[in-house]
């Protein structure tokens, strides 16, 4: 599988319950911090804020099953969100982390909240950046695209895999970035960031993201976010179209005591890499409550 662009530290490896082999890596030295990525990304676009976060920090990332350097999920019951959580712990177990600020992206957020409904002894504090506490498809790509998504996805079988080389062959047509740009699927992310999600989409095993998509519809933990008692920023930007700051972000922010709230107004749901100076103050400013400093 393919290896990230920003992949200097060794790859370590862990096990799934189900005996999928999961990679991660870590950097840096000091408290925790563990990153949860989007569906179908892999570490590459934290590019711009893991190395600031591990000037004084210890940065685990690591890859969900079917993505990076993972292996394609062995069942279905590997592809849930409490399961997602559970490989996260094993990486954690494994990295020697006992405690840790968890900071998600997209369909991270709902590893994150699912986290603090099962672990929250292990959870010292929370970032949401530009992603729900739960079903994705209900705020994802409306009001069409996400629900017409969805029901896709519900009819597994052996077309999955031509359609998904289909949409990325398209993808990578001349002019598609231009196209998706006009879209506000992303906004400023230079394009050498963009290939290089184009290059691990291909990559991707189809029925690991097709099955992981479906649990992130499914799953809700939104109604803990009022039990959360860690320090949390929510980070939410006016023009994601996967996660809308009016449906998902300020909501949260609202629901969540305490938490504080970055809402980036030409925010596109790439904003960790368009927006990274300001979400990197954002989350510097979380670890340093969550850790006392």
């Amino acid at each position: 599988m393919l290896e990230s662009s920003i992949s200097r530290a060794p790859v370590h490896f862990v096990h799934a319950a189900d005996g999928t082999r999961l990679a991660y890596r870590e950097r840096g030295e000091g408290p925790a911090v563990v990153l949860a990525n989007g569906l179908s990304t892999s570490e590459f676009f934290w590019r711009l804020l893991v190395p600031r976060w591990a000037r004084e920090h210890r940065v685990i990332t690591w890859d969900y099953k079917g993505h990076g350097r993972s292996e394609p999920a062995r069942s279905d019951a590997g592809c849930t969100i409490p399961a997602v959580l559970d490989d996260m712990c094993r990486v954690m177990d494994a990295a020697r982390v006992e405690q840790a600020v968890l900071v998600g992206f997209s369909m991270g957020c709902q590893v994150v909240t699912e986290a603090w409904r099962r672990i929250p002894q292990r959870v010292v504090g929370l970032a949401y950046l530009l992603g729900p506490a739960g079903r994705i498809f209900d705020t994802a790509l409306q009001p069409l695209v996400g629900p017409a998504l969805r029901q896709l996805l519900r009819m597994p079988g052996p077309w999955l895999p031509p359609v998904f080389g289909a949409v990325h062959r398209l993808a990578g047509l001349p002019g598609s970035m231009h196209m998706g740009r006009w879209l506000r699927l992303y906004g400023r992310a230079p394009n050498a960031d963009l290939q290089r999600y184009l290059d691990h989409f291909g990559q991707l095993d189809p029925y690991t993201l097709a099955r992981l998509a479906l649990a992130a519809g499914e799953h809700d933990a939104r109604e803990v976010l009022p039990t959360i008692t860690v320090p949390t920023v929510v980070v939410a930007g006016d023009r994601d179209v996967f996660a809308p700051s009016q449906r998902v972000g300020v909501p949260m922010h609202a629901a969540i005591p305490g938490a504080r709230l970055l809402r980036i107004d030409d925010g596109t749901h790439l904003g960790i890499v368009e927006h990274h100076e300001p979400i990197g103050r954002a989350v510097d400013e979380l670890l340093g409550d969550a850790w006392g400093r």
